[in-house]
């Protein structure tokens, strides 16, 4: 190994993993790739010349995010064409093309009955969980977006779940 590779990459951990971690919006993964990146340094050749050390290792780290995301985007792709493929929607959700009628339509029941369940709550509970559980929203987002406090975000929250749980055991056999 390049004895100032080396050592330029020691000094330089720490703003490697804050470069990863801004591109790839994930610490663990981040930490990964920069123990990557010492495992491919220590397989370049000694003869290879390396003018920009620094420079060097950003650009071996850069490629790695992008071969990363890249990855990931056509895995998930990849994933969405499958589940598009054996999966039908009935009200927006999915449902397998191998369940037989009967179980397609106890889920399409179960889906409408959840459904009217969420029209029912009081609106501004069900204006946060729709925020918070379908949109996925955080409960700081839902707060900002509906000029509430979080702790008040947090309160419809509950009470929407309370209020779901209860309706959905009354409609169990």
């Amino acid at each position: 190994m390049h004895e100032e590779l080396k050592s330029t990459y020691m000094a330089q951990g720490d703003n490697l993993r804050r470069f990863l971690r801004v591109r790839l919006r994930d610490e663990d993964l981040a930490e990964e790739m920069v123990q990557d990146l010492w495992i491919r340094i220590g397989d370049l050749k000694k003869q290879d010349n390396i003018d920009n050390p620094v420079g060097f290792l950003f650009t071996m780290a850069s490629r790695m995010a992008i071969d990363h995301i890249r990855q990931r985007q056509r895995r998930s792709v990849r994933d969405e064409k499958w589940t598009d493929e054996n999966t039908d929607k009935i009200g927006g959700f999915a449902t397998s093309t191998q369940d037989d009628g009967e179980t397609r339509l106890i889920r399409a029941e179960q889906i409408a009955m959840v459904r009217a369940a969420i029209a029912n709550l009081p609106p501004k509970a069900r204006r946060a969980f729709e925020l918070h559980r379908m949109q996925g929203l955080s409960h700081k987002e839902v707060a900002a977006q509906l000029g509430i406090s979080t702790s008040t975000v947090e309160k419809h929250i509950i009470r929407a779940m309370r209020e779901l749980t209860q309706t959905l055991r009354e409609a169990e056999p």
